[in-house]
């Protein structure tokens, strides 16, 4: 059982009246706290204790307090002390949301000093209004005793915790007297670097102040707020796994000891940008990769239109998606647009949302079981820049379009500056390529954070895939050897490992002849047009000597005696209409055998342009691969299509089969799901029964040797399996 509330499977809610709390004060709250559950599908609700509205009102309260500014309309009214025993008389949890990021110029200018600063001495929010109107305050001057006592007379209203909407670290800042102090007891030095100036070695040291100082400042929010309630919960909003994480100064790894959740939000926008369907269930993954709970945020909400309703599709499918990769669900509705919302949500609710919390007693402090892990590294989001000038190359769009082709150009900014935007998209598609490509393929797959690729984790998995984690420490290179040598697998690609974990190029023979490289040559000049590599033997179903486009960006190597070529590069050419001029001397996949494992290494970055073109061969490439040297072969097999996502969970009494179905009108925003139906899977596992949730109903089912199969006979939205 669950030692303390926050650890069950949780689903939030949060109703957003912005500045306009006249709704709230005139409704019935009892009926506001049942239709939350019943309605809501929710066990845990967040109130506004600050607004998060224009122009920046997060110094004025909904509650009374003696030391607060309260916000105009309420009068004697106290939301918090009002609706908080309500609510708990609902069995309902109360987290209370304190903006801590945007304030208005008028309460900045009655606070001097408080403002992030830009190096110029300029406030952030002078240069960048918030929201186009509005401030930030700086984690390191005297505003932060100023949100530690607003905490503390948040908790003194009887809320189980607070949700810290901020502070941010904001990108060129800052640079205010109380950083510029603190720098320099921090680094040593009487100067503080340019922003984002990779020239700049104290740039680096930089970036880790501005991420000390965010985590400090949680640490000391947090202890403010036990010492009202020892119990109390704390967390905030921010976690994505991206390159951005360096600007904005956040690390999940540092951050999570100082916090009870781990979250970020996963807002849908509308863009003429490919999305994939399925970024919840990939930053559900990451965000449980650490030790606490995790939740995923969902605006209800159309893209930056906050009063028209997220079609029923979009929600069901993120509530869906949060939970299958082990977090918890949060939305938000926006009034006046509630009663439309109830419209459009009810039937998400009905299904997903009643689906989910019936499934509360049995994914109750479940955990991954996935055999294969993907390491996705803080360091190199933080660090990484190539060291090969060559890929500063702009591929182009390989698009036709009045008899031209754009087939590129050279780039003219090859300095460091100039090679970290380069390294920043290869590094960012990786990543996210990588998790797409294992939700296409049905690959169950993990998460694993720096901190914890180690033997005890990396003990967890069978198959253990690198995508361009190229910053890793050598405590990291002895980790993964490991783990091949007593019997793992790792796939690897393109520059993993090549760099410290400080993102300094490093010369790691034994590490290249693990991989299998004798040496590194150069790079492919990066290309996507009539550029090819061709296997050189026949994996799973895919034929000899057929051509497949090459990844955008490759290196070429010389491979080592032992290693196993099972692809090459043919001949660059990059020039359309042009003939293949046959096959290069350099291996485009190179497959090793150390002690009782075996290495796979893509000399290319075969997941960043899985992740740009979706082309299905360099899917099946990977996934063929993993069918043919993993002992006892994938850990799923189905005949269901790609849009059909499985995650396999675990715990004391089940293993759990998310099967998440993203079949729609091939479109985001996704107005219909269309069921798919009898998908049969076969599972490595010892169990011997399947249950489906959605239709409580068994599932006839065989067992051999150590696979089961059964048929699903639909799945809708969304459906659990139950193995037991």
């Amino acid at each position: 059982m669950c030692k303390n509330w926050w650890q069950r499977p949780l689903r939030m809610m949060r109703r957003d009246y912005l500045g306009d709390f006249s709704k709230f004060l005139n409704a019935d709250m009892d009926k506001l706290a049942r239709e939350t559950k019943t309605l809501w599908k929710a066990n845990c609700e967040w109130i506004m204790a600050t607004p998060g509205c224009a122009p920046g009102t997060g110094y004025l309260v909904t509650f009374n307090s003696e030391k607060f500014e309260k916000l105009q309309g309420l009068g004697k009214r106290d939301l918090l002390r009002e609706y908080v025993p309500i609510a708990k008389k609902h069995k309902l949890h109360v987290i209370a949301y304190i903006n801590m990021h945007w304030y208005s110029y008028e309460f900045a200018r009655k606070n001097p000093g408080w403002e992030q600063l830009c190096k110029d001495g300029v406030p952030y929010g002078q240069k960048h209004p918030l929201y186009g109107n509005g401030t930030t305050f700086c984690v390191n001057s005297p505003w932060r005793n100023w949100a530690f006592e607003m905490i503390q007379e948040v908790m003194k209203t009887g809320v189980d915790g607070c949700f810290l909407d901020g502070p941010v670290v904001y990108p060129e800042a800052c640079y205010c007297p109380y950083c510029q102090k603190k720098f320099e007891k921090f680094s040593g030095e009487n100067r503080m670097p340019d922003f984002c100036d990779w020239k700049d070695p104290l740039w680096k040291t930089f970036a880790l102040f501005r991420s000390h100082s965010w985590a400090e400042f949680m640490r000391d929010a947090t202890n403010a707020a036990k010492q009202i309630n020892e119990n109390a919960v704390m967390f905030l909003n921010g976690g994505h796994f991206n390159t951005s994480n360096i600007i904005l100064g956040y690390d999940a790894g540092r951050m999570e000891m100082f916090q009870t959740f781990t979250g970020a939000e996963d807002f849908f926008h509308c863009t003429d940008l490919y999305r994939s369907p399925y970024t919840s269930l990939n930053l559900s993954r990451f965000l449980s990769a650490g030790k606490n709970p995790s939740v995923v945020f969902t605006h209800h909400t159309l893209s930056s239109w906050h009063y028209v309703p997220l079609p029923e599709a979009e929600l069901s499918t993120a509530l869906a998606q949060a939970t299958a990769g082990g977090s918890n669900t949060w939305f938000a509705i926006f009034y006046p647009a509630i009663e439309k919302t109830k419209k459009y949500a009810t039937g998400a609710l009905k299904s997903t949302g009643s689906l989910i919390s019936r499934a509360e007693k049995y994914i109750a402090e479940s955990r991954s079981c996935a055999e294969t892990g993907i390491m996705i590294s803080n360091q190199t989001l933080y660090f990484y820049i190539s060291s090969h000038k060559g890929l500063s190359y702009q591929a182009g769009s390989g698009r036709e379009q009045g008899l031209i082709i754009d087939s590129g150009k050279d780039n003219d900014t090859a300095d460091i500056n100039g090679m970290r935007k380069v390294s920043e998209e290869i590094l960012n598609n990786e990543n996210h390529g990588c998790l797409d490509l294992c939700n296409f393929a049905h690959i169950p797959a993990r998460v694993i954070w720096d901190e914890y690729l180690d033997e005890t984790h990396l003990s967890e998995i069978k198959v253990l895939i690198l995508p361009d984690a190229a910053c890793l420490s050598e405590c990291h290179i002895d980790a993964i050897m490991n783990f091949v040598r007593n019997g793992g697998i790792l796939i690897s690609d393109f520059e993993s490992g090549m760099y410290d974990s400080e993102g300094n190029h490093v010369a790691r023979k034994h590490w290249l002849e693990f991989l299998g490289i004798k040496e590194i040559c150069g790079v492919f000049r990066p290309s996507r047009i009539e550029d090819y590599m061709v296997l050189t033997e026949k994996i799973g179903n895919i034929e000899k000597d057929i051509l497949i486009p090459r990844p955008v960006n490759a290196l070429a190597i010389k491979p080592a005696k032992d290693a196993r070529i099972l692809a090459k590069f043919l001949k660059p050419i990059n020039l359309a209409y042009r003939q293949p001029e046959g096959i290069s001397d350099y291996p485009a996949i190179i497959m090793t055998e150390r002690g009782k494992g075996r290495v796979v290494y893509f000399p290319s970055a075969i997941f960043e342009s899985f992740n740009r073109f979706h082309i299905d061969i360099h899917k099946n490439l990977v996934h063929s691969l993993i069918r043919m040297i993993t002992p006892g072969g994938l850990q799923i097999e189905t005949d269901a299509p790609g849009s059909l996502a499985m995650e396999l969970r675990e715990n004391e009494k089940f293993q759990i089969l998310h099967l998440v179905n993203v079949t729609s009108d091939m479109k985001r925003p996704m107005d219909k799901i269309i069921h798919i139906h009898n998908v049969s899977i076969s599972i490595k596992t010892n169990r011997k029964k399947a249950f489906s949730l959605s239709s409580g109903k068994s599932l006839p089912a065989t067992f051999q040797k150590t696979k089961l199969s059964f048929v699903v006979p639909v799945v809708n939205d969304y459906e659990i399996i139950l193995l037991s």
